[in-house]
């Protein structure tokens, strides 16, 4: 196998400085992002950084406070929640923009749906509502 050229990593990486901006989850928001990229990386893209942040938070939350995880899981699974419709939103777009074979791409949908639903009874369920 070739080494790959130098002008196509150049590519690879300014494509991916792209990802987790400020444009790009307009982009992710809106659908324009292919279905693929909008549902992998934007449903669990970010989860790369809030997840182990929340276990930092969480780990300093039972210290200073314990037995009072459940609202801050309880929150957090909410704003995930809403996170998850924002995506479904985008990704809707997207695979109502792209054409081809529509199956595992309402499959996405699908479950993207689902995760949501999930996330947000979760998290009224921790927080007591």
């Amino acid at each position: 196998m070739q080494d790959m050229p130098q002008s196509e990593l150049d590519a690879i990486q300014a494509e991916r400085a792209k990802f987790f901006t400020p444009r790009w989850f307009g982009d992710l928001f809106a659908g324009r992002l292919s279905p693929g990229d909008t549902f992998w990386v934007g449903n669990y893209g970010p989860a790369m950084v809030v997840v182990p942040a929340l276990v930092l938070i969480a780990l300093f939350t039972a210290m200073a406070s314990p037995g009072h995880l459940g609202p801050l899981f309880g929150g957090t699974a909410i704003l995930a929640g809403f996170y998850r419709i924002a995506v479904l939103i985008g990704l809707f777009r997207s695979v109502a923009r792209t054409p081809g074979p529509k199956g595992w791409r309402i499959f996405g949908l699908l479950w993207t749906v689902f995760e949501a639903a999930i996330l947000i009874w979760l998290g009224l369920r921790l927080i007591g509502g």
